[in-house]
């Protein structure tokens, strides 16, 4: 899944969320070619890896 499939998917998911409708994760993953719990985890709000550490360098 690339950067332009994740903002396409994100974007179906908004306007699945605006007009009040149950997405299919199913069919969206099939679209998307990913799967069924990918498309449900970033409907649920996941934003991804964090960019920074959680521990503190020892240093």
């Amino acid at each position: 899944m690339n950067s332009n499939d994740f903002y396409q998917l994100k974007a179906e998911l908004s306007v699945m969320d605006f007009t009040k409708s149950k997405p299919n994760y199913a069919d969206l993953a099939r679209k998307y070619g990913v799967d069924y719990r990918t498309v449900k985890k970033y409907h649920e709000g996941y934003k991804g890896k964090p960019r920074n550490r959680a521990k503190p360098s020892r240093l």
